[in-house]
């Protein structure tokens, strides 16, 4: 019986140590204000918090403070800089990959980072696009509890043609279950600029539907819990309203 104790005990540590994992906060604020130099500062301590500690958990926060950034990359045509993360990142997932414990997460982070790839490499989108869903779908097989997973499914969703399985409702289904796990561990959420992201995307996915009091529910969910969010505050809140003004 006390061998058995010890057991559950554990496993419990365990499971709170991966329900309570500390998130980067000056990414976190890089995310709110939009400073990128913020984000890239936030990414190099937590390379140097990993040299230092060589903790998986510290690892998977900079393989998702990457991912942020490599889609800022992208976006602002530094083809040569977000390649070079990228490949980082990968190297990076590897060693996630064989730990039990961050299985499900690196499978999730690979099928994001593949998806990546395609902004470089348009000409193989169908491949990339078919070696990135199967990553995420492995994913949600490993651990459906984990958020990771269903944010990256909503993402694939979203983006996807219609005619190989895109869809914008398919995609608001992966975002919620993503928000509603995410808040189910309240550990999870401090400084967690990955829950705030599957918020956004679930409100677009809810305006690309044409659902926009469902859209603006969210976007107002979003600036109570971060009134200074530029993002939101300055961009896609004051667009829904114009086209909510058009509707009514």
């Amino acid at each position: 019986m006390i061998k058995n104790l010890l057991l559950i005990l554990v496993f419990t540590s365990i499971a709170v140590q991966m329900k309570s994992q500390s998130h980067n906060c000056d990414v976190y604020r890089g995310y709110l204000s939009g400073s990128m130099d913020v984000w890239s500062k936030g990414i190099a301590d937590q390379e140097a918090k990993y040299r230092k500690s060589g903790s998986n958990d510290d690892l998977y926060v900079l393989v998702l403070s990457k991912y942020g950034y490599i889609g800022y990359l992208i976006s602002m045509k530094k083809e040569g800089d977000a390649r070079g993360i990228i490949n980082s990142a990968e190297q990076n997932i590897e060693i996630l990959a064989a730990d039990k414990r961050f299985a499900a997460r690196a499978s999730a982070m690979s099928g994001a980072i593949i998806a990546m790839r395609i902004s470089l490499n348009p000409l193989r989108a169908t491949y990339l696009g078919m070696r990135s869903l199967r990553q995420i779908e492995e994913s949600i097989k490993l651990d459906e509890t984990d958020p990771a997973g269903w944010v990256e499914m909503g993402n694939a969703r979203y983006h996807m043609p219609a005619l190989v399985g895109g869809s914008y409702s398919e995609a608001a289904r992966c975002f919620s279950r993503a928000v509603e796990l995410f808040e189910k561990e309240p550990g999870l959420l401090r400084c967690n600029w990955h829950y705030l992201h599957a918020l956004v995307w679930l409100a677009k996915s809810h305006e690309s539907m044409e659902d926009l009091q469902m859209a603006k529910k969210t976007y107002e969910k979003l600036l109570k819990l971060e009134p200074d969010f530029q993002w939101v505050k300055r961009e896609l809140y004051p667009e829904l309203l114009k086209k909510v003004g058009v509707r009514d």
